[in-house]
């Protein structure tokens, strides 16, 4: 029955409690040395975690909520950077080959093994010399559903908002646009953003709300 409530969206007290102690993320990044906009991403659903756990178990009172949030946080960087270690290193044509004098990779294939080269997926044909179709030129792209409602959410003063999807696969997949978005505008400072289920979650932080 815990276990099922650490996984509900965070309450009223809960937002505002996370809100309050957002800081310690930051804190503890820079006392491990990781860049905010690498990690922060890896760390703040391990931090969001401990919230509810905050709330929910009353013995872990007997500490300070800092060492569980960092307790937290410190096994997401863990889990994060066994599985960076576990990836294999991707190789591009183009990198010069340790201890050669300036030799990429592409100056030994040969055109025998052109065949393994691979371009794209299986459901992709590469061509060459086609008619080119016109081309459209635009200024900007369209905004989605998701940004024109953060923005709306900016403009304004409600505390925080929620995009709710048909499946949590969808969620999962406009998370990543939302968080992409987040990062390129500089927004980190006036929100945060985490998915429950099938749910994105808008929290304004306690900067944006006083400006």
């Amino acid at each position: 029955m815990r276990d099922k409530s650490l996984n509900a969206p965070l309450t009223a007290a809960e937002q505002e409690f996370a809100t309050e102690n957002h800081y310690l993320i930051e804190k503890y990044l820079k006392i491990r040395q990781l860049p905010m906009d690498e990690w922060y991403d890896v760390v703040v659903f391990r931090y969001l975690r401990s919230v509810k756990r905050w709330f929910a178990i009353p013995e872990l009172h007997k500490h300070n909520f800092e060492i569980i949030a960092f307790y937290a946080m410190r096994s997401a960087i863990g889990h994060e950077m066994d599985r960076q270690n576990r990836e294999i290193p991707t190789v591009s044509l183009y990198d010069v080959i340790p201890g050669t004098d300036g030799m990429t990779y592409e100056d030994i294939v040969t055109e025998d093994n052109l065949q393994y080269i691979q371009y794209g997926g299986d459901d992709m044909n590469v061509k060459y010399n086609v008619q080119l179709p016109e081309r459209k030129m635009f200024k900007g792209g369209v905004k989605s559903d998701e940004v024109i409602a953060i923005e709306t959410f900016l403009a304004g003063k409600m505390k925080n908002m929620c995009f709710e999807y048909d499946e949590a696969a969808e969620a999962k997949r406009k998370l990543a646009s939302i968080q992409s978005y987040r990062r390129k505008q500089n927004h980190q400072n006036k929100y945060d953003v985490y998915r429950s289920e099938n749910c994105i979650y808008i929290v304004r932080l306690p900067a944006a709300a006083g400006k």
